[in-house]
């Protein structure tokens, strides 16, 4: 298809490249066109679409590239499976805390879990490739919506009353009276007027129009998916949305993440309660099967505002500013943040003691106590013998190359110790590896071996930080994209043209809903003693089913 201008050989109008009906009279003027891409004129009133105008630039390729509903559909397709995909194993926000997650899906999963992580499947809403294709979703959206709807506006804004009679013989739905008069004619003009259709004269030719925001509902759909893509795409820019997780040891006062250093919160004590057994409760079967469930979980909390947040390494100078039950479904709200009530932790340990025996396992001194958040370096046993914490891992993993205790997360859930005892009948100090359950010699033929005698447990609440500026902005686009479909399903577009000249000639045409458009026009029609309208489809099966 050349890129040039056409000249109606009717009218003398000129045409941009690529139209298929002239703008002015309607005439088909380009029968050089792609029928496998353009299947119906109509659809753009015969303007010129830029992505079905052929052109070897590299502008037009990219435009042809995000304008086809092909690749639309194949990356909406990519995004599916990418979802579908995320689905398979835990995401990262879900596997425990503290947790390396590349261990964790290795160690798990084997070598499909490994991938999953090398393909940032397990933050898959925020991986580079997804955001990416979300944009080209975007664009391709805005680009096909541009390419259709910009030759649409000017089409219908511009349409004229006056057709040429190819056109109307083209028009699926037609009438031709010689019979008629101007009398017969001005009973049909009032009668389409009384259906509220808008009238345009251009001397004996009229142009009868009504539902035409039909024609925009698809736009507007692809408006309201914009801007749902927008608001999610806003996510990944710092501030506008935050979902953290706040773990609060019972009695402790934490940071708040991501505000600066500015608030604090205090878990002043955490609440569990359960359902009782043989209560005449639902769930009396399941706690018989599965044993305690909880039927609540709450944290009581201080909220503080740091007072000195503004100076930099200074000590917090918190004043209380609020105080709440936090409970499931039921946050706590400050700013534009909710803190939720989540889970709660009780496999941590708060302290553990320990005893110093000799190898006839009589205790030497007094007992001593771990604080497993602050420990400290030096325990005095009695007047010769202190106890030195050489190394310390809360929750231990692995000894390192270069003999250290590797902690796979903070929480003190599996810790292990490195003593060193000194007693001044010693002539070196004895230095041991202590864990759960287990205890190794590092200097061999110690005389003093450190026991355990008892833990103290904490729990701890979970709470989850949110904060989403995104949230009113995707239900703004959701309820765009909702009018849309209702205004491209339940609003036809129906135009009706009339040639009074010589009689009456009458053609129309809707976007949708052919049998309610002829139940339309018959009813006026009857009322006025004409003939009922010619349905060339309608006719065309009728043939076939004779034949």
């Amino acid at each position: 298809m050349e890129l040039k201008e056409i000249k109606c050989p009717h009218c003398g109008h000129v045409n941009p490249p690529g139209t298929q009906l002239c703008q002015s009279c309607g005439l088909m003027i380009n029968e050089d066109y792609d029928k496998n891409k353009i299947k119906d004129v109509m659809r753009y009133d015969g303007s010129a679409v830029r992505s079905k105008v052929k052109s070897q630039s590299i502008f037009d390729k990219i435009w042809i590239f995000f304008t086809s509903i092909r690749n639309g559909v194949i990356i909406i397709a990519l995004i599916a499976i990418a979802a579908s995909i995320g689905t398979i194993l835990p995401q990262q926000y879900f596997i425990p805390i503290g947790v390396d997650p590349e261990t964790y899906y290795s160690d798990n999963y084997g070598t499909f879990g490994l991938i999953y992580y090398k393909f940032g499947f397990h933050n898959l809403y925020s991986s580079w490739w997804f955001v990416l294709l979300n944009a080209m979703l975007a664009l391709s959206i805005i680009a096909a919506s541009v390419d259709r709807g910009v030759p649409l506006y000017k089409s219908l804004k511009n349409q004229r009353a006056k057709k040429h009679p190819s056109f109307f013989k083209r028009q699926r739905i037609t009438l031709n009276s010689e019979t008629a008069d101007s009398e017969d004619v001005n009973k049909i003009i009032d009668g389409l007027k009384s259906k509220r259709y808008k009238l345009t004269e251009e001397g004996p030719h009229l142009l009868f129009e009504k539902g035409r925001l039909s024609r925009w509902g698809p736009y507007i759909n692809h408006t309201g998916l914009i801007i749902i893509l927008i608001g999610s795409m806003l996510r990944f820019f710092p501030g506008m949305y935050i979902d953290e997780i706040l773990y609060v040891p019972e009695g402790e006062t934490v940071e708040v993440p991501t505000t600066d250093n500015k608030y604090y919160i205090k878990n002043e004590k955490f609440i569990l309660d359960t359902y009782e057994k043989d209560s005449g409760s639902v769930f009396d079967k399941s706690l018989a099967m599965q044993g305690d469930l909880a039927s609540n979980y709450q944290t009581n909390i201080t909220f503080y505002e740091n007072l000195s947040s503004d100076v930099v390494g200074s000590e917090p100078d918190l004043k209380e500013i609020d105080t709440d039950e936090i409970r499931v479904n039921h946050p706590f709200k400050f700013e534009n943040y909710d803190i939720y009530q989540s889970s709660f932790d009780n496999s941590s340990m708060k302290s553990m003691t320990f005893k110093l025996v000799d190898k006839n396992d009589k205790q030497v001194g007094e007992e001593f106590t771990v604080d497993l958040k602050d420990p400290e370096s030096t325990y005095e046993i009695d007047e010769q013998t202190n106890i030195e914490l050489r190394a310390y891992a809360p929750d231990f993993q692995e000894i390192g190359e270069r003999g250290e205790l590797i902690s796979q997360s903070p929480v003190a859930r599996n810790p292990a110790f490195v003593f060193q005892v000194n007693n001044d009948s010693l002539t070196t100090p004895e230095i041991s590896l202590l864990q759960i359950q287990n205890t190794d010699e590092i200097t061999p033929n110690n005389e003093y071996k450190v026991k355990f005698v008892s833990m103290e447990n904490q729990i701890a609440t979970v709470l989850t930080l949110k904060k989403d500026l995104t949230m009113h902005l995707i239900a703004v686009g959701f309820i765009i994209f909702l009018i849309g479909v209702f205004i491209g399903s339940y609003i036809n577009h129906r135009r009706i043209w009339i040639n009074k000249e010589n009689g009456l000639s009458l053609a129309a045409h809707t976007n949708k809903n052919y049998y309610g458009l002829k139940k339309e026009l018959n009813s006026v029609l009857n009322e006025n003693g004409f003939d009922f309208v010619n349905d060339k489809d309608e006719a065309e099966h009728d043939d076939r089913m004779k034949g």
